[in-house]
Order: structure tokens, then C-alpha cells, then sequence
């Protein structure tokens, strides 16, 4: 029986329903995070809590006197262990939207959150055996705002490009900005390797503050690894020596090509093989932690 958690109560699923009022339903009001578990334990969680409190910040929320870190991990792991038992592999998603009232304006700020999930078979990342194809999505460009680096409920651009991606057999996208340099790609951050270096367009050029772009930078720091974060264009995408898309749920997924551009991966096997230690070294820490006197 598929289980989810509303505001802390966990319960089946066929036993919940959201109002027809509900903002989330009407507006898009709400943010989200996609969570990755691993052997009962919330990979990155600091990361996850610290971006979907900008984004609460941004959209005026008010998320209560007992919200804090510990309270998220907890919420998410209870839910997890219930729907697949202690120690599980999971990926999980948490909502957070405005509660129910007024048009436009709201009659409140207060938030409430949902959060559900779905089993993984293993704790670790995994690259992918053959390569994404991508293009670019010409359709639609990413705003440059300041709501651009946020999880928005309010997702049609993503779903738009999904539904391009999907009736031209690729892998994945690349999003533009208005400007008409690359963002992101649409399900991920994007990494552009030449000449043993990282480049990643930069943070003001529209892309998802990704949870994952954060820890491959953390790693290309402690690793003495170069980085430029920088204005990317589609020609830079054509003369790059590899590419790869991350996101918190596949860690690294390396792209095979950019239109007629063919592409190694031997710089991304990598970068996944010092995420995947960064993991295993996570979670040897969190048992011992939690191994008592």
C-alpha cells in the first residue's frame, strides 16, 4: 500500500485528498524537492532544507515555529521507512504550498507540506551504460528573474520540454535563457568538461540552484579540479571535450551528443566515482554516529 505524509501525519494514500482550493491545484503556488534516500538516510539534507527556505523566503511563506532541519530529514525519513521499510533506498518528494484562500492574493501565508515517495533499488549512484542525446528546446526560454533558481510547482516550461524531448527521441534538453545562452537542461544542471576543466553556465544565468551542481562544485573544490562558472553558449556546448547533466536523484547522467557532436565520458566516470565515495563516506559516518556508546 503506497503511503504519503501531510504536515507530519503519515497515511495511505487512498485515504488523503486535497481541497479543489487547494493553491498548489489553482495557482502553482507551492515549491518542491527532489530527495534522494540512501540506506535510510537523507543524502545532502542541509543542501535541500537551505534552498527550499530561500525559496519559502521568496514566496512569503510561513512555515511555523517547529520547522527546522531536523524536523525535515525526520519527516522525510519516517515516511520512507513506513512506505518501505527502515535502512530503504528512496526517491522523495516534498511539496510545500500555501494554504487555501483568496484569489490571487492569498488570505494567508502559512504553509503546509506533502510529502511521497517511491523505492530505489540501490543506495548509490550509477552512470548511465549509453549516452543522452540532447538538443536544444527552441520553444520556450528561461526568464532571467529572481524566481529562475527555484523548484516552482508552476512547471510548465519543464513540461513543455519534456513533451519536445519526448517526440524528438532525446535524452534530455537544453534550455536557453532569454539571452539566448544555455541555463540548464531540462530535468538538470549541466557541466561542460574541456581540457580536464568544469565549466557550468554561472548562477545569474537562469538555471535551478541544483542540489547536486552544489556538491560536484564542492567536489571539484576539494579535489583541486578547476571550475569556471560562466556564460555557456550552444557553441561552447559543440566544442567541449565532454558533457554531463546532474540532478540530486541520478547524480551524474553523461550526454553522448549535442546535435551532430559526439562525446567520451571518461571525465564524468570520474567525477561519479568521487560522488560515490562522498556517499559511501556519508553513510559509514551516519552509522557510526548512530551506533551509540
Amino acid at each position: 500500500m503506497k503511503m504519503l505524509s501531510y504536515n507530519g501525519k503519515v497515511l495511505p494514500e487512498d485515504e488523503f485528498s486535497l481541497s479543489p482550493r487547494n493553491r498548489a491545484f489553482l495557482y502553482g503556488d507551492g515549491v518542491f524537492e527532489t530527495i534522494r534516500v540512501a540506506a535510510g538516510k537523507v543524502l545532502w539534507a542541509s543542501y535541500h532544507f537551505d534552498r527550499i527556505n530561500r525559496a519559502a523566503d521568496k514566496l512569503h511563506f510561513n512555515t511555523g515555529s517547529s520547522w527546522s532541519l531536523t524536523m525535515f530529514e525526520n519527516a522525510v525519513i519516517e515516511l520512507a521507512d513506513a512506505a518501505h521499510g527502515p535502512g530503504s533506498n528512496a526517491r522523495v518528494r516534498f511539496s510545500l504550498f500555501r494554504e487555501e484562500g483568496g484569489l490571487y492574493a492569498p488570505f494567508t501565508n502559512n504553509a503546509s507540506y506533502l510529502i511521497e515517495s517511491e523505492e530505489l533499488d540501490i543506495p548509490n549512484y550509477t552512470l548511465n551504460n549509453k549516452g543522452l542525446l540532447t538538443d536544444v528546446y527552441p520553444e520556450i526560454s528561461k526568464p532571467l528573474n529572481a524566481l529562475a533558481d527555484i523548484k516552482s510547482i508552476n512547471a510548465q516550461l519543464y513540461v513543455l520540454a519534456g513533451i519536445y524531448k519526448r517526440d524528438k527521441g532525446l535524452g534530455d534538453v537544453i534550455l536557453l535563457n532569454q539571452e539566448g545562452h544555455v541555463a540548464e537542461a531540462g530535468s538538470s544542471n549541466i557541466f561542460l568538461v574541456r581540457k580536464n576543466r568544469l565549466i557550468t553556465p554561472a548562477a545569474d544565468q537562469g538555471a535551478v540552484d541544483g542540489i547536486m551542481r552544489r556538491v560536484i562544485l564542492q567536489l571539484a573544490s576539494d579535489h583541486d579540479i578547476p571550475v569556471a562558472e560562466r556564460v555557456v553558449s550552444t557553441a561552447d556546448l559543440e566544442s567541449a571535450d565532454e558533457i554531463f547533466l546532474t540532478n540530486a536523484i541520478h547524480g551524474i547522467r553523461w550526454v553522448m551528443g549535442f546535435r551532430q557532436k559526439r562525446y567520451y565520458n571518461s571525465f564524468s566516470r570520474q567525477i561519479m566515482r568521487l560522488l560515490n565515495a562522498k556517499v559511501k563516506a556519508f553513510l559509514s559516518k551516519e552509522r557510526t554516529q548512530g551506533s551509540g556508546p
